[in-house]
This record gives C-alpha cells, sequence and structure tokens, in this order.
C-alpha cells in the first residue's frame, strides 16, 4: 500500500477538509487538529474559517493551475508538507526514534489507537442556474448555505498486528470523562488484555492526558508518545483508507445511521495484511525521522 507524500503548499483534500470541520466540531483544538493531520495550525484554521464564514470546505477557485505550469517549466519541486516543529520538538522525535530504533518484533505489541470524524457533507460544487434580470433574489434562484454544525460521526479504534478493536463511536464532544467511560473501561481495558505484552499507544490529546484519564489506565503498559508526531501513527492511513471507501462508496450516506454503519463496514473490511504491512513499515519509519534529524518523515 503506497505511502503518500505531501506538498508543503498543496491544498487539503476535500477528505481533510471533512475531517478538519469534524474533529473542530467534536472538541478538538486546532493544533490538536493540525497534528493529527500533519499540517499547519493556520491551514486548519484557515479551513475553519471558510467553513464559519461561507459554509462550504471546498477550494476556492484560483490559479492553481498556472502555478504548476510555472513550477514544471522552471522544474521547481515542492517541499513536503509537515506542521511546525521547534528544534526541541524535533530533538525528543530523534530521540524517541533512537531509543526503538532496534524494535523489530516489539512493534508487534503494540496497540495503535485514535479517533477520527466522517461528516455528512454534500457536494457545495458550483451550481449555475437561469435567470432574468431582477430575478437575483427570487426564491428558486437562491441556493441555501449550510451554517450549522454538520452532521457527522465520530469514532475511536485501536489496531494491533493480528487484530483490531471495535470500533466505539462517540455520541458527544470527547472528554476526558467520556473517554474513560466509554473507551478505557468498556474496550480498551478488556482488548488489553487479550494481548500478551500489549503496549498501549494514543497521542497527546487533552482526553488522553487528562488525570482521569491516566488513573484508568494503571496497570497498562503505556508507550510514550512524542508530541506532533502523526507521521509515525501506522492508524492515520486506516482513518484515510476509510474516508476513500466513503468518498467512492455508491451509494453515499444520507442519515447518520446509514454513515455510521458504512464506516463500521469500511473498519471491518480493511484486510488484517494491509494492517500488518504498515507495522512493518515502523523501522523505515523511525530510521527516517533521525535521518532527518527529527524532522517530518513522509510517512
Amino acid at each position: 500500500m503506497p505511502l503518500r507524500r505531501r506538498s508543503h503548499y498543496e491544498q487539503l483534500t476535500e477528505f481533510e477538509r471533512g475531517r478538519v470541520i469534524g474533529l473542530r466540531e467534536g472538541g478538538f483544538s486546532f493544533r490538536d487538529i493540525a497534528e493529527r493531520l500533519g499540517r499547519n495550525v493556520s491551514t486548519v484554521h484557515d479551513c475553519w474559517v471558510q467553513w464559519s464564514s461561507d459554509g462550504t470546505a471546498s477550494r476556492r477557485p484560483g490559479s492553481g493551475r498556472i502555478i504548476l505550469r510555472l513550477l514544471q517549466k522552471f522544474e521547481l519541486q515542492r517541499p513536503v508538507a509537515c506542521i511546525p516543529s521547534t528544534p526541541r520538538h524535533c530533538r525528543l522525535r530523534r530521540q524517541w526514534c533512537q531509543a526503538r530504533v532496534q524494535w523489530r518484533a516489539e512493534w508487534r505489541s503494540v496497540v495503535f489507537s485514535d479517533e477520527s470524524r466522517f461528516c455528512l457533507v454534500a457536494s457545495d460544487g458550483h451550481v449555475l442556474i437561469r435567470r432574468r434580470p431582477g430575478e437575483r433574489l427570487q426564491p428558486n434562484c437562491l441556493r441555501p448555505r449550510h451554517t450549522g454544525p454538520t452532521p457527522g460521526v465520530m469514532v475511536w479504534g485501536a489496531i494491533s498486528y493480528d487484530s483490531r478493536s471495535t470500533l466505539v463511536v462517540i455520541p458527544n464532544t470527547l472528554t476526558a470523562n467520556l473517554y474513560v467511560s466509554l473507551v478505557i473501561q468498556l474496550v480498551v481495558l478488556p482488548f488489553m488484555s487479550s494481548i500478551q505484552g500489549g503496549i498501549f499507544q494514543q497521542d497527546n490529546a487533552r482526553p488522553h492526558t487528562a488525570a482521569v484519564s491516566q488513573r484508568a489506565l494503571q496497570g497498562v503498559d503505556i508507550l510514550p508518545w512524542p508530541a506532533r508526531s502523526p507521521d509515525l501513527s501506522p492508524i492515520e492511513h486506516e482513518w484515510d483508507i476509510i474516508g476513500r471507501q466513503l468518498q467512492h462508496h455508491p451509494l453515499p450516506a444520507q442519515t447518520i445511521p446509514v454513515l455510521t454503519a458504512q464506516v463500521q463496514q469500511a473498519w471491518n473490511s480493511i484486510p488484517q495484511s494491509d494492517i500488518r504491512h504498515l507495522y512493518d513499515t515502523m523501522h523505515a519509519r523511525l530510521q527516517a525521522c533521525i535521518q532527518n534529524s527529527g524532522g517530518y518523515t513522509g510517512y
């Protein structure tokens, strides 16, 4: 399964824009969202501002093709996208990778977890109509614009080398207490007990690092996780796979129950061999991070 490199100046994909909107409405900060997507905080913020003001997350028409032609003419290459990392972030990432670069089979004991949100976003492409002078404000010449929260479903999931957890639907904004009661107690603890010598990974989102969450995970071996490191987690690619399946579904979901069922089906249908392949890239990910002095790996 090819791993995708993204350009620093490349526009957010439609799927990424949907994730920005969904995660923001799910209570995540711009910084948390940027870290999850491997994007700049300002890019995430601009996407949300556009959605809040225009009611659309689609890319605005512009001169992208002209810029692309100029880049090709002068044989210029765009830099790889990454979220801003301070020298301290890079140093900690490099140290984290150096401490585990010799791991091989050890990765098969790690359970990677994450949340994602999938939205019901209707097409907001350009709509053309025929109208006569003076009819501009007639009801049949207007196109309603969505301004409320985007309907969608937030889910939590975890993968291991040989299995995956059930997909948990998060009914509201994810808080630390909800994370404990709905995810840790009902899924994480039973799932980890089924994996001998299992190590649990989660990112540094606030619900994960809250004291109540840490207490609930006492007795579970936790993998320390460096900040701003979505490129080191293989589960991020699982959300991309699900998003692409939803985009190409022959019957796009029109209701939350249907969307939830489609997300569940996509999660369950990912071949375990694909998940194992992502696990097998861990050594290369760490090597790339070390070689880049703790910088972004491109995964």
